[in-house]
């Protein structure tokens, strides 16, 4: 067998695997079947016309898939950011949790890199896990809603940002009440810029004023909404914009998965031997910061 193709076919599959892609997914960039992609990674030569093509979407140059040279430095970091960029705006999103699967099964040091597939048929709410000293993630699979979250753990714990205060508190007891869950669904069907009123929030929701007041006064607490005082020829008015707050989706979004029970793991690494907290207890944190100063 020619050495050139050997190496041309190895190297298409290397870095078709580097760049987290099937063959099926390689093949449809190309506007080729899977079967043509199998052929050249097993010595057959694709048609000259393409070879540009199978260079830039593998960001590798000719002379590396020709094994004339051993490798191109690659920036994995620009890499990732270039395939995310390749996909129409309406599928990035899906590549990136993709890439997120990918990311995680990389924490697993025993699975061999041609059994890592994104499940493609999944018959329940399935998820990926990771738990190790130095992170933990979680990522929903399911195509209805994805998400992907991952926290590294700093050598002085989670305890250097995570906090267990009174603020803390009060934002959890907020989002423990019905209405208030209510207001926030609400607003976020709300497009950008949208003034909102007391009454306005009364009448949609069916909630005494007094009690849509006392969420608004609490939501602005947290810098969830924030007041504007206006005067349309009739007097002053007072409006209130909300603030389309990322964190506060994602808290509602995992602490459905948690009621949810989080059962069926299709990926779970779990490795940990420290707890992320350093300290049992607020009393316990400020007295060994205490003793650091």
């Amino acid at each position: 067998m020619n050495t050139q193709l050997t190496n041309f076919g190895d190297n298409v599959s290397k870095y078709r695997k580097l760049r987290g892609l099937t063959q099926e997914q390689l093949a449809a960039k190309l506007s080729v079947t899977p079967q043509a992609v199998s052929k050249w990674e097993n010595g057959s030569y694709p048609d000259g016309s393409l070879l540009a093509e199978i260079a830039n979407v593998l960001d590798v140059s000719l002379d590396v898939l020709f094994g004339r040279i051993e490798s191109d430095k690659i920036d994995f970091s620009r890499a990732i950011m270039h395939d995310i960029r390749s996909y129409p705006e309406s599928e990035r999103t899906k590549r990136v949790i993709e890439l997120g699967y990918y990311i995680l099964s990389a924490f697993h040091e025993n699975l061999a890199e041609d059994d890592i597939r994104f499940p493609a048929h999944m018959n329940q709410e399935s998820f990926a896990q990771l738990r190790t000293d130095s992170a933990f993630a979680i990522e929903r699979l399911n195509p209805d809603t994805q998400y992907l979250f991952f926290q590294a753990i700093s050598p002085e714990g989670a305890d250097t940002y995570i906090e267990f205060g009174e603020r803390v508190c009060d934002l959890f007891k907020l989002l423990s009440e019905e209405g208030a869950l209510r207001m926030i669904r609400l607003c976020e069907t709300l497009p950008r810029n949208f003034l909102i009123t007391v009454e306005y929030l009364s009448n949609k929701l069916k909630l005494p004023k007094e009690i849509v007041s006392d969420y608004l006064t609490r939501f602005d607490h947290f810098g969830i909404t924030w007041q504007l005082n206006v005067d349309l020829g009739e007097g002053p008015v007072t409006a209130y914009g909300y603030v389309h707050n990322v964190p506060v989706l994602a808290i509602l979004t995992l602490a459905t998965s948690v009621t949810h029970f989080i059962s069926h793991r299709e990926l779970e690494i779990d490795t940990w031997k420290c707890g992320p907290f350093r300290y049992g207890s607020e009393e316990e944190k400020r007295a060994a910061e205490a003793q650091n100063e």
